[in-house]
């Protein structure tokens, strides 16, 4: 059976573990915990000598990122699906342009995350400007997706969810620990509360929303 290596409080991890549930694909979940270097240990240095998270093993195979980790279950065993049709390159290639951009842009939400967070939780000094910086970054993330990638349409790429709408979605959730105003962008806000309550993307927060009921009990997105 397949070995899924995660970590609950990762975005990436709880975007692939929504995406195998979806798609109902046997798999064993591994939760590592990167607060403690479990993902450091001799153990799984082995399986993924760069140490992140997540990482699928099928086999004697080891697949890592967690976008190529989603292609990779829907190539490989020839999945029909929306979230990432085979017969549509045009699709496909929407999708993958969103998770192009996802990296270097939606990606930034977890530096403001670490720095309202967990930086204060490790002692770790906050430089004002940086701080600044981080916050002004998040912003032109979701005008962007306010004025283009959900522009006229109701996910990322059309009318159906795909791998597009699972990643970003599992990306922003973690500003809602730091109790960020999802409401100031209407457009996202509508689309984050359709993907977030697709059951699989939901149940695989279930980690993540016990931090949130903590830190922001009033929380738009706990039911």
């Amino acid at each position: 059976m397949i070995k899924l290596y995660i970590d609950w409080i990762s975005q990436p991890s709880r975007a692939v573990k929504a995406v195998l549930d979806i798609l109902k694909v046997p798999h064993e979940v591994k939760a590592l915990k990167i607060q403690f270097d479990e993902h450091k240990s001799p153990e799984f240095t082995a399986i993924h000598p760069l140490q992140q998270l997540p990482v699928l093993q099928d086999g004697d195979f080891t697949v890592a990122e967690s976008h190529n980790i989603m292609r990779y279950i829907i190539k490989q065993r020839n999945i029909s699906t929306n979230l990432y049709p085979l017969t549509d390159i045009r699709q496909q290639t929407r999708i993958d342009q969103y998770l192009d951009y996802h990296h270097t842009n939606t990606r930034r939400c977890l530096h403001l995350y670490h720095s309202v967070l967990i930086s204060p939780i490790k002692g770790e000094k906050v430089i004002p400007e940086v701080l600044e910086k981080e916050k002004q970054d998040v912003a032109k993330v979701f005008q962007y997706f306010e004025s283009n990638w959900l522009k006229g349409r109701n996910y990322i790429c059309g009318d159906q969810a795909t791998l597009a709408d699972i990643s970003a979605c599992c990306e922003m959730m973690q500003l809602d620990m730091i109790k960020f105003d999802f409401q100031k962008y209407p457009i996202t806000n509508a689309w984050l509360n359709r993907v977030i309550r697709i059951p699989e993307v939901y149940q695989a927060h279930h980690v993540a929303f016990k931090i949130i009921k903590k830190q922001n009990p009033s929380s738009q997105f706990l039911k």
